[in-house]
């Protein structure tokens, strides 16, 4: 099963994809880390950097389409709901409560721009509504799993989605 992991930077996308990925033996790949070889530049004003998505979605498709991850792969990213569906059996879309988000951003010491842009990401559900609109089925192909728990219980929701 290939499962990808989305959602709001700070959502605990990637604590929950490593302990997925562990608990299920599948392999890990971290989006993020990919983008870097595709960097166009950075964003000082963001505390970021640009990169080429749609050239990294063309590798990472092609990859998938020749199995060159296996079978069985958690790919995580900020980006991921951007996959094209047909490569991907679950998507999950981590969500988390906004006064969570924002003390997280604070600890991580983002400034004010890169906060509010986020927080405006995480409130309207961005990356789940652009998940649908890549051609993600709600409900059955996407899903929306709000991380306001302990790890383990989200990870119990995600197991109930993952047989669905």
């Amino acid at each position: 099963m290939i499962i990808a992991i989305s959602g709001s930077v700070g959502s605990g996308k990637t604590t929950i994809a490593k302990k997925l990925s562990e608990k299920l033996n599948y392999k890990l790949i971290n989006l993020n880390q990919l983008a870097k070889e595709y960097k166009i530049e950075d964003v000082k004003e963001l505390q970021t950097f640009d990169f080429d998505l749609d050239k990294l979605l063309d590798d990472l498709e092609l990859k998938l389409k020749n199995k060159e991850f296996g079978n069985d792969v958690v790919l995580e990213g900020h980006f991921a709901h951007f996959i094209n569906p047909e490569f991907i059996d679950k998507l999950l879309i981590i969500g988390r409560e906004l006064n969570k988000l924002k003390q997280t951003y604070s600890e991580r010491g983002y400034n004010t721009q890169k906060v509010a842009d986020n927080l405006e990401v995480e409130s309207f559900n961005l990356c789940f509504y652009e998940a649908v609109d890549e051609g993600y089925i709600e409900g059955k192909q996407v899903f929306l799993v709000e991380n306001n728990e302990t790890l383990e219980d989200c990870l119990d929701k995600i197991k109930i989605l993952l047989i669905l």
